[in-house]
């Protein structure tokens, strides 16, 4: 299926597709008819304060690929079953769904080491599932069931997991908190990152402009 779909793109010269993606994908291998890997280049970055910047090329291998288009599939999957269910009022409370940026959770994840970390706000549940939790336990945990990521106690907004320190329900609460981890990280000397989200309804929060200096102090 990967296969088909890059070849189709690279073929498409002067299509709407083409020139959508041309930019970005820049070769596909292969061996007999297959695709194993391929090349995207990215658009040059203005820095700041930085002497040099990130990688402008990359590659994903064909089974890279597959396990991201899953993964977007299953979220997409879940939140609209999520929907169906907040309508038909099984899921009582908030619901927050995820639709439409399945590509966030699934690219940022794909790019985490071992000892970094996430915190979000409350559209946590495409988080909840690629940092570890089963779909089975975050379904549970919406419709408030023992079997749910916190025992059905924590809701839509509240999930968690292994280095994933949820899901909070208070617009921009999460930023401090995230530098409270990656304070955690420097005195552990782990080298591990937290990845602090939010939206532009948090950015003018003064937690968030407030831990953006004690970061710097903390120099983490």
């Amino acid at each position: 299926m990967l296969t088909n779909i890059l070849t189709s793109v690279l073929r498409r010269r002067g299509g709407a597709g083409q020139r959508a993606l041309a930019p970005f994908m820049t070769a596909v291998r292969g061996a007999g008819g297959s695709c194993s890997e391929a090349s995207f280049d990215t658009r040059p970055y203005k820095l700041h304060k930085l002497d040099e910047p990130p990688a402008a090329s990359t590659t994903c291998t064909r089974e890279e690929g597959l396990l991201y288009y899953r993964q977007m599939q299953m979220i997409r999957r879940l939140e609209a079953a999520s929907g169906n269910l907040y309508k038909e009022k099984a899921i009582r409370g908030f619901c927050h769904l995820y639709s439409g940026q399945e590509a966030i959770c699934v690219g940022i994840k794909a790019a985490l080491r071992p000892a970094d970390s996430v915190i979000t706000a409350y559209r946590d549940h495409g988080w909840a599932y690629v940092m570890g939790c089963s779909v089975t336990s975050v379904m549970a945990e919406l419709t408030g069931r023992s079997q749910g990521v916190v025992r059905g106690k924590g809701g839509s907004m509240h999930m968690y997991a292994k280095n994933f320190y949820g899901g909070n329900g208070i617009v921009g609460a999460q930023v401090p908190l995230g530098a409270g981890v990656a304070l955690a990280n420097k005195y552990l000397g782990n080298g591990g990152i937290n990845v602090s989200l939010y939206g532009d309804g948090a950015a003018n929060q003064v937690g968030g402009c407030g831990v953006v200096w004690v970061c710097v102090w903390w120099c983490v």
